[in-house]
């Protein structure tokens, strides 16, 4: 991008800032179960770990349950025909590196699949891409620990971000590649980690957002949950 443009951007970022972030908090707990075909019991449950930044915590979505978390238990439960236990770890504005000192400090025990939303905050934050590297090797290293397969989605693409001036989207378009890069980087080899670009999801309709045109409504999110799953080597 041409330098004269970073001003600008800086003042659109600062404007976006200020007005992105109103969606409230999910109500409800921050776990949850997807009974299987049979309605068992829990008995074999696919254990299931979604960390990271706001859309892990649900802003746009009334409940955890019809956020990410939950669209991700359904839409795995139903391809692998298993009842599914959930939880999500998500803090709002977290960056890579609030996540691998903060957010995953919490993480404990063994899950069959964990999925980690993270990146927009690195690229909002004008975070280095060595730094983001840094980061997300750390975070995925630990999360080989305790799962046995994680999955690392694409950064959405900026362009359809309703809330975001033209220049400003353009910038993080730019930014959003080279981290996107970099993630693949980090993924590629390990046999239990996979990553999914965020072109195989689709373009983004209007009903995909929340009021703020920034995070996933409920239709978003099942949605993007749904693409995931169906993009999972599982």
């Amino acid at each position: 991008m041409n330098p004269l443009l970073l001003p600008l951007v800086a003042a659109q970022a600062a404007y976006v800032h200020r007005t992105i972030g109103k969606e409230p908090r999910p109500d409800g707990p921050t776990k949850g179960f997807v009974p299987g075909p049979e309605a068992g019991d829990g008995a074999g449950a696919l254990r299931l770990l979604v960390i990271g930044d706001s859309s892990a915590s649900g802003r746009g979505a009334p409940t955890h349950d019809l956020a990410f978390a939950g669209s991700m238990a359904r839409a795995i439960g139903k391809r692998t025909e298993r009842p599914v236990e959930w939880r999500a770890l998500g803090k709002y504005g977290a960056t890579s590196e609030r996540i691998r000192h903060g957010i995953l400090t919490k993480v404990t025990g063994e899950w069959d699949l964990a999925v980690l939303l993270v990146g927009v905050n690195d690229i909002l934050a004008r975070r280095p891409v060595e730094a983001w590297t840094r980061d997300l090797t750390a975070i995925v290293e630990t999360l080989e620990q305790h799962a046995a397969h994680t999955v690392l989605p694409g950064i959405p693409e900026f362009g359809a971000f309703p809330s975001l001036p033209r220049t400003l989207r353009r910038y993080l378009a730019e930014r959003g590649k080279a981290l996107d890069e970099a993630a693949r980087l980090v993924c590629a080899g390990r046999t239990s980690v996979q990553w999914v670009s965020s072109a195989d999801l689709g373009p983004a309709e209007p009903s995909f957002f929340a009021a703020d045109g920034f995070h996933a409504s409920p239709a978003g999110y099942e949605r993007w949950a749904q693409a995931i799953t169906d993009h999972l080597d599982l």
